[in-house]
């Protein structure tokens, strides 16, 4: 086993002076030596401030320069680094850092006030470290670059590190609008660095771009591992547009590209993509829903041949592949299971637990289970749900899907009633409980419906009062502060009455399209 902090003090021993990190906006490059530096730097400040191993250090940072040499300084010195989507609301983060309790937020000053609200919300306040000049640093917020400044430039002391001892965590929506902690033991972490590299053949040679945030398992397990596993160069950029884009896949002979169909869709219909010479891309991975068959045959037209679609969840990485020789063909399916995974569709039936053996027929609808080497190690201080999750090896995806006659995968539908507009997870209980807070509306039930651009929209069905339209609810959404922009309904319906059970149980699955 290799830790994530051997990895970069390796590149920075053997390869010091080539690019580490290259900034899109300016073509800047942050060498290998220097990466590593101000990794160093970075661990000794916090180290200096009482930072230990084992203590948790918030990350809401955008797609920086900032963002790994925290995640790394945060390895240095054996900090267990938390990156958060930066689109969460105040209370939202405050849920967060009630339940991770970090020592210290690291965040851009762009969601300092959120951040710095949930600071002062949450039951333990953390040590804050902003990122950017707005604003005044001061007794209670420092300044990410004073602190850089402070810390020595040699590596910290080393430390004991055990296999099974958690390194990492990324945060993830639960089924009940709680968002849930998965923790990464240090060799799952360096097989989930080595499965994605070898997957897709990023070395030293290559260069690798991500176009979605790297807070994600498909950013920072995706992207940011891998090329510091790798040695490649990765190009900081977090403007995903599809000019940025392109210009950058040009100007840099980017090779490897992580994004959302959604926004492939946008660079492949970009005018003047077809005079771009795109030639240098071995790889452009597409994650966070299938594609479609007219996507597919637009994508290896105008944009490369070298076409993936991966399907996995934050727990798992990379579950199935759809590679370039199975396009068209199979597009709308997921693909067959990654080399180091074994994937099964079961039973569905409510009330009880199915066990992982109890698999269904080819061609018939299951639940999607998976087995491997990079599976989480748990849910953070959440035995039962790590319980629930885990059943002799299998973790229950909760999604259901299909698996043909030549063993590809087609995801059609969730076990549970999540929500996936965009590759982000919305809760409907967490929605539904945001509306039910205006005084007009009685009750409400969202779903999400089919959309070609997002995947699925959130759709609110509401029971309202007469003076409570749609205007109001979209401007309340807005204003109370709840709900992420992602998370807002984008489709609304108004009855007298909603369905539910004898037990007064909502019915979304009634309301679901068919």
């Amino acid at each position: 086993m290799i830790t994530h902090k051997e990895y970069l003090e390796r590149n920075a021993e053997w390869r010091s002076d080539r690019s580490a990190l290259r900034i899109a906006e300016t073509g800047e490059s942050v060498t290998w030596e220097a990466f590593d530096e101000r990794a160093n730097r970075f661990g000794n400040a916090l180290a200096d401030r009482g930072i230990r191993k084992g203590d948790r250090v918030a990350v809401v940072l955008y797609n920086t320069v900032e963002f790994p040499v925290a995640v790394y300084g945060c390895y240095k010195i054996g900090a267990v680094p938390v990156p958060l989507n930066y689109m969460l609301t105040r209370g939202d983060f405050a849920y967060i850092f009630d339940d991770t309790n970090p020592q210290v937020v690291v965040y851009d000053a762009g969601v300092g006030e959120a951040v710095e609200g949930a600071a002062d919300d949450a039951r333990r306040r953390a040590d804050l470290i902003r990122v950017g000049d707005e604003g005044e640093a001061g007794e209670s917020i420092e300044a990410y670059d004073q602190l850089l400044e402070s810390g020595a430039t040699r590596r910290p002391d080393d430390y004991p590190l055990h296999a099974d001892e958690t390194v990492y965590i990324l945060y993830t929506s639960g089924t009940t609008g709680n968002p849930k902690g998965v923790t990464f033991t240090a060799e799952t972490a360096d097989r989930r660095a080595i499965e994605m590299a070898s997957m897709t053949n990023l070395t030293q040679d290559s260069t690798a771009l991500q176009l979605s945030p790297w807070f994600h398992a498909g950013g920072i397990d995706n992207t940011v591992h891998p090329s510091v596993t790798g040695g490649a160069e990765l190009v900081v950029q977090d403007d995903f547009g599809p000019e940025p884009a392109l210009e950058s896949i040009e100007s840099y002979a980017v090779t490897h590209i992580s994004s959302v169909p959604t926004l492939t869709k946008r660079i492949a219909e970009t005018e003047g993509v077809d005079d771009r010479n795109l030639s240098s891309i071995e790889c452009w991975i597409n994650m966070g829903s299938p594609l479609s068959q007219r996507n597919a045959e637009t994508f290896l037209e105008t944009l490369t041949p070298n076409v993936y679609n991966n399907y996995g969840t934050t727990e798992t990485l990379t579950d199935t592949v759809l590679r370039p020789e199975d396009l068209p063909e199979k597009a709308g399916t997921v693909g067959r299971p990654n080399i180091d995974k074994r994937v099964r569709t079961i039973r569905t039936d409510r009330g009880r637990r199915v066990d992982p053996d109890e698999t269904v027929p080819v061609g018939e609808k299951g639940q999607v289970v998976v087995s491997g080497d990079t599976l989480f190690d748990g849910y953070f201080g959440n035995a039962e749900a790590t319980k629930r999750a885990y059943n002799d090896g299998w973790f229950y995806t909760k999604d259901v899907g299909v698996i043909d006659e030549d063993g590809y995968l087609t995801i059609t539908g969730r076990a549970d009633d999540m929500i996936n507009s965009g590759g982000e997870l919305v809760s409907p209980v967490e929605v539904e409980d945001a509306l039910e807070s205006h005084d007009g509306v009685e009750a409400a039930i969202v779903v999400g419906v089919p959309d070609e651009e997002w995947g699925e929209r959130v759709k609110a069905i509401v029971v309202a009062d007469e003076g409570t339209d749609e205007e109001t609810l979209v401007e309340y959404c807005k204003a109370s502060g709840r709900l992420a922009g992602y998370k807002r309904p984008r489709r609304w319906e108004f009855t007298d009455e909603l369905e539910r059970t004898a037990t007064g149980k909502k019915q979304r699955f009634k309301y679901r399209p068919d």
